[in-house]
């Protein structure tokens, strides 16, 4: 074992720990935040609301256009400091500048439902501003994941923004004597400008504003980010998308059990995503330094677990999640549960295989990412519109989900393809979760295992 795997190894249990409990509570808060928006506002304003939170992702996966992933594939692998902080700067100057024409657009999609209503303008004004505040603040996290700041990358993320989002919303929502769409927002965005503005406080010395390169530079950032693009892009699309797409084409009732149920499966993907953030920067140090199979090894490792968990919240799901949405929102609501467990299992395919997207981003095939990308969006974006028309929430829901499994599916056989083997789940949950928080282990082969 040497010391630049354990050192991986440390950072990835860190991260992966931290952002587990950031999480958790993260996703209690938004919980709680979901139930005081149906409790407090009408039906058009909470479909509208749960817009403004789908636009928020895709705001920032636009402004971005993938750097978020390219800056933490490029600055673990840069030996000197002074052009980490540079490479930081440009990827964060090159948020901003593609947020700000983007973020209207964004919004007036996140608003469309609120056409012809008076608060439609200050809806619109304010969503963008969330937008331009969301891209930075992920960048942000992104850079601090990269450069081995754990707590700072974790303070950084939008779990922590929920949890500090609620108390506010909630005393807008019970002082106020009908609490409205646009003093939700009003909120919102105050506590998220403020965190960001803390996040960039504490981020001089990582980050090269002043000492960043041209435009030349910017546009190779973009670049190189943009085939990452591809993929971020199709996965909202697929899930928290489809929000939009809800609103635009069903009643609005129908739209809001749709909305409530996405939100809600969105989340039990969690582990997922943790994992892949955690992951990406120590496996990109191991990778460079000729580790390939520990990276596979670990890699599988977070596949099992990632797949054994959700699993497991899927089944609770199908037998509770009636019972609990019922409980939380109201019996109207109840009739979300099938299209939530619906979601939910699309999310497995996700949890198995989405640890061939990190292999595949830190090994440098972007372009093979970008192409099994565009070619599921090309198939599920007209397949989903014309669920939304002709069938309704419930047809919309099982296109989703068989989109989102088509895409991680496609992924992990690209992997399969590239590298002759690919992290998939084993059978073996216990050693798999013994080696990822232990310091030590054997990983000087990676035997063969049986795949779930």
């Amino acid at each position: 074992m040497t010391a630049d795997h354990n050192g991986a190894k440390s950072e990835l249990r860190r991260s992966f720990s931290t952002r587990v409990l950031a999480a958790a509570v993260g996703m209690v808060a938004t919980f709680l935040l979901t139930v005081i928006v149906v409790r407090f506002l009408n039906t058009r304003d909470t479909a509208a609301f749960f817009g403004v939170l789908a636009a928020l992702p895709i705001g920032s996966i636009v402004g971005r256009m993938g750097l978020g992933n390219n800056v933490v594939r490029l600055i673990p692998s840069e030996p000197d400091r002074q052009l980490k902080r540079i490479i930081a700067g440009t990827h964060l100057r090159a948020t901003f500048m593609m947020t700000l024409p983007t973020a209207p657009i964004i919004a007036l999609c996140a608003t469309v439902g609120l056409i012809g209503q008076e608060n439609f303008v200050p809806a619109l004004l304010l969503t963008t501003l969330m937008v331009l505040i969301e891209s930075i603040r992920m960048m942000l996290s992104d850079i601090f994941s990269a450069v081995g700041r754990v707590s700072a990358s974790v303070a950084t993320t939008h779990y922590v923004r929920s949890v500090i989002v609620l108390p506010v919303v909630a005393i807008v929502a019970f002082t106020v004597a009908q609490p409205t769409l646009v003093e939700m927002l009003i909120a919102y965005s105050a506590v998220s400008g403020t965190q960001v503005l803390f996040a960039l406080i504490a981020g001089r010395s990582d980050i090269a504003l002043r000492h960043a390169p041209g435009l030349a530079a910017l546009r190779a950032a973009i670049a190189s980010g943009s085939r990452l693009f591809t993929l971020e892009l199709t996965a909202f699309l697929i899930v928290s998308g489809t929000i939009w797409l809800a609103n635009a084409t069903l009643i609005p009732q129908d739209a809001k059990l749709y909305a409530v149920a996405t939100t809600i499966a969105i989340q039990v993907t969690i582990l997922e995503s943790l994992a892949a953030t955690a992951v990406l920067p120590p496996a990109a140090r191991m990778w460079v330094a000729g580790r390939k199979p520990e990276v596979i090894r670990m890699l599988s490792n977070l596949s099992t677990v990632n797949t054994l968990i959700t699993v497991s919240v899927v089944l609770v799901l199908a037998f509770f999640g009636g019972f609990f949405l019922e409980l939380a929102y109201g019996p109207a609501l109840r009739e979300a549960n099938i299209l939530l467990v619906i979601l939910a299992v699309g999310g497995i395919p996700q949890a198995a295989l989405s640890v061939n997207t990190s292999l595949l981003i830190i090994a440098g095939h972007l372009d093979a990412v970008c192409r099994v990308s565009l070619i599921v969006l090309v198939l599920v974006v007209p397949g989903a519109i014309a669920a939304a028309v002709f069938g309704g929430a419930l047809a919309l829901a099982i296109v989703a989900a068989c989109g989102l499994a088509s895409l991680y599916i496609g992924l992990w056989l690209t992997a399969r393809h590239i590298f002759g083997e690919s992290p998939r789940p084993h059978w073996n949950v216990v050693r798999a979760g013994r080696e990822l928080v232990s310091e030590r282990g054997d990983v000087a082969e990676v035997p063969a295992v049986a795949a779930v």
